[in-house]
Formats: structure tokens, sequence, C-alpha cells
């Protein structure tokens, strides 16, 4: 039987489902170790540590519900940041109002250098959302609707500063009980790729196991990129992923639940073309622990 009509996919996850099979537990070149606990009162505080070579960084945030129904989280960065993400959700029917903004890095002028504010609407047959940045002066605006099983959509980013767009895209999606194909075009204007065909198929094969693949081509260009990999729950608590692209890389992860409140990740990337030259391999570990 053809598949039942579905609501509308928002237009930035068009396509989601392949591109987290495919990016998602491959980090490398750095360990990090990320603890997420909850107080009595409510607040969640979130220490994070990074370690890229000899640098570190790392950052503590704190989200809590505030009056009126909104979220607040604060983050400080080690490189003395601070950011802080506001979120009214359900302000009327299907909309929500997030509000953003950044603090300049030491020894920058000014009081922010981000402030901005995203409203997302959505409704059964349509899903809407636009964003103004004050003090960069980018907005983006971006709608996706559906038709039984395929949903399409569209976004652009304007520069008020340059009066001119961007970039833009349009995108579209099939959805069945079982697999997923989507096609995408986008174009960074002024950039040297100028427009990017791509396309992208998941498929769950079985609930233990899942396959995907992305290509995608510059209409500059006469090469094509692509990339393919699988992933495959060995229990409940076990899962492990391979990939490998055209460039000749070969990535692989290990994500281990090893308690109620601990996962460890492991990842790699072997270049296949330079085998010999150990430099060119990266590793990463990842612990996050939610007591």
């Amino acid at each position: 039987p053809p598949p039942a009509a579905l609501q509308p996919t928002a237009f930035k996850d068009i396509g989601k489902l392949c591109s987290d099979l495919l990016s998602k537990d491959y980090k490398t070149g750095s360990n990090s170790v990320e603890v997420k606990s909850k107080v009595p009162n409510g607040i969640t505080f979130t220490p994070k540590a990074d370690k890229t070579g000899d640098k570190f960084s790392g950052s503590l945030a704190a989200k809590s519900a505030v009056p009126g129904g909104a979220d607040l989280e604060v983050t400080l960065k080690t490189s003395g940041v601070m950011s802080a993400s506001l979120e009214a959700a359900n302000m009327m029917k299907g909309l929500s109002l997030t509000l953003d903004c950044e603090t300049p890095a030491p020894g920058k002028p000014g009081l922010l250098s981000s402030g901005k504010g995203t409203l997302d609407y959505k409704t059964d047959a349509l899903t809407a959302k636009g964003s103004y940045d004050y003090y960069r002066g980018d907005a983006h605006a971006a709608a996706s609707s559906a038709f039984k099983a395929l949903t399409f959509g569209a976004c652009a980013d304007y520069s008020v500063s340059k009066s001119s767009l961007s970039k833009y895209a349009a995108a579209c999606q099939y959805v069945a009980p079982d697999f997923t194909v989507c096609a995408k075009l986008n174009e960074a204007l002024g950039k040297p790729d100028g427009m990017v065909y791509a396309g992208s198929y998941y498929h769950k094969v079985s609930p233990k196991m899942q396959v995907g693949t992305e290509v995608s081509k510059a209409a500059k260009k006469d090469a094509v990129s692509l990339a393919f990999g699988c992933q495959y729950k060995l229990d409940k608590d076990l899962t492990v992923k391979g990939k490998v692209d055209a460039d000749g890389m070969l990535s692989a992860s290990y994500k281990h639940k090893l308690s109620n409140i601990s996962t460890l990740t492991l990842a790699t990337v072997i270049d296949t073309v330079h085998l010999a030259e150990s430099s060119k391999h990266k590793f990463g570990l990842a612990l996050n622990l939610t007591p």
C-alpha cells in the first residue's frame, strides 16, 4: 500500500536520517568529557571539556525553566565568551520564539557580538521559520510542506548590510516505512563552487541495521563526492558504525552504554590513500555522564 500522509518535516531536517547516520559519532581529533546533572530546583548543569592536541577548551551550561513557560540556557566558555538562549514554546498554537545572544571575545569592543531572534511556526500542512541577527545583519527564512509521503521546501539567507541574497536552497524528500530518498539543490552566491546538487538514500534494513548513501556534485566541477555507511546495533547497549567516502577516508565508531548514567564513544578516521603516514589518521574519544 502507498505510504500514509505525513506531517511536513522542517526544512533543516530534510535528509537528516541519512546525514546523522553518516556524521554522528564520528568526532575525531579530540577527546571530550561531558557531565549532565539536574539539581532538585530543576536547573540542569552541563560542564564539558575538550582536548585537541595541546589545546584545551571547556564550557559550563546551565538550563532552567523560567516563569511564562520558557526555558533559559546560559553558557560560559573558557575563552571568556558567554552566550544565552531563551526559548518560549507554544506562544500560540504552533508558534515558538527563541532569542539568542553572545558576548564578543575578550579584547573585542561591544556589548554583544550576536543577537538573534527566531520564530518557528508549525501546522499539519506547513512548517515555517524566520530569523534575524541584529548585529550581523543576517536574515534567514525557510518553509516546507507535505503532500502524502512527499515533503518539499526551500530556504534563503539575505545579508541586510550588503543588500543581497547570500545563499538559497531547495529540497524534497520521499518517506516510506523503511526507506527515505532526498534530493537537494543549494548555492552560496559568490563562492567558487557555485551551485551544488546533492542526493541521499536511507534504508532501515532491520531494527538492528541501517544503511545510507550521500552523493553531491558542484556544478562547476567534474568530480562527484560520495559517502556511504552503515550502523549495526549489536545489543541494546552497543552500536558500531562504519563509513567510507570517495576521498579514501575510512571511518568507524564504537558506542557503548556502560551504565544507566554513562556512554563511551570511540571513533577513528583512517586515510587509506596514505596508510603509511600516521599523521593522516585521527582518533577521538567522548565520555558522556548523566547522573
